[in-house]
């Protein structure tokens, strides 16, 4: 109703204006000069005549800015990149964040394998091997490094495409807050790879097995939510579009991952890797907050330089 209403009055403003125009021109020559004498006016050398006012509507109330016109003539009339290009510039922008760019060709290299695990069997026994966390692999075999590699495993389409869109959305936000304090990516992905994958087998009872990047990508949602609490998140659920704040996102992901590993939620879904992600991304933030992050930092980087 506030915008019918601005509309309207707008309309009948502008009717007005027309209408008695004449009038008001008279009216405002008979103004005498200001007080303190001069002109009616102080000119602005700032001040670019050119530029869009409400002098550019028509008749009809239609704003005519050159920027207006500009932005609807190349809606109209521009097409989309192709999709190979739209890919192309999706990775090389990505090349800016390399930790960024290498999760992701790895995991699409990945990918790729495991959809030749059933017509090769040495492919399929190394994936099953070095890249799914499970007791049995890390535990009974000691192949610690599944910890991290499964992280980047993934068999299913739906899997990858999701938290690869997460990884990229999230992980250039947290990229930027890490850096005004000189703190790399990468030490937050593999530590949260780890922390999310050792969750999953101290909660697991059975001998199931973990794989995905759920878990460092729900660390960088809990460690963003937490720096920027208020932030609009928008998403679909069951074809439902929901907007909401991002520190509400995070509360309800951590009730969701709760609640299935009391087994109230159901579904394939490694819930304790999720917790164990929310968990991680939270630590981190309480130790960034105070200064631990960015003095660990200084103290290996400080290492680093006197070993090399």
């Amino acid at each position: 109703h506030n915008a019918l209403f601005f509309l309207l009055a707008t309309i009948v403003t502008l009717s007005s204006a027309n209408l008695h125009g004449a009038s008001l021109g008279r009216a405002t020559r008979t103004i005498d000069c200001i007080r303190g004498g001069g002109s009616y006016y102080e000119s602005n050398p700032s001040y670019s005549s050119s530029s869009s006012t409400l002098g550019d509507l028509d008749e009809q109330g239609v704003y005519r800015g050159a920027s207006v016109s500009s932005t609807l003539q190349y809606s109209r009339h521009q097409r989309p990149p192709p999709i190979t290009q739209a890919i192309r510039n999706y990775f090389v922008s990505l090349q800016q964040f390399p930790t960024l760019f290498y999760g992701t060709t790895i995991s699409l290299f990945f990918f790729i394998l495991w959809q030749f695990q059933s017509t090769s069997q040495a492919a399929g026994k190394i994936l099953r091997n070095h890249f799914v966390c499970s007791r049995y692999n890390v535990l009974k075999k000691k192949r610690l490094h599944a910890l991290v590699l499964s992280a980047f495993s993934h068999a299913s389409l739906q899997h990858l495409a999701v938290n690869m869109y997460a990884y990229s959305t999230f992980g250039r936000s947290v990229k930027q807050t890490l850096a005004n304090q000189g703190v790399a990516l990468w030490p937050f992905v593999v530590s949260a790879s780890i922390f999310g994958s050792l969750t999953f087998l101290a909660m697991d009872r059975g001998g199931g097995s973990c794989i995905g990047l759920s878990g460092v990508t729900l660390a960088l949602l809990a460690f963003d939510s937490l720096v920027y609490p208020s932030k609009e998140l928008r998403m679909i659920v069951s074809f439902v579009p929901i907007q909401l704040p991002a520190y509400y996102l995070f509360l309800g992901l951590v009730g969701i991952s709760i609640a299935g590993m009391m087994g109230l939620v159901g579904g394939n879904v490694a819930h304790s890797t999720h917790l164990g992600g929310l968990a991680f991304g939270a630590l981190f933030y309480e130790a960034f907050k105070r200064g631990y992050v960015r003095q660990l930092n200084y103290k290996c980087r400080k290492a680093y330089y006197a070993i090399r």
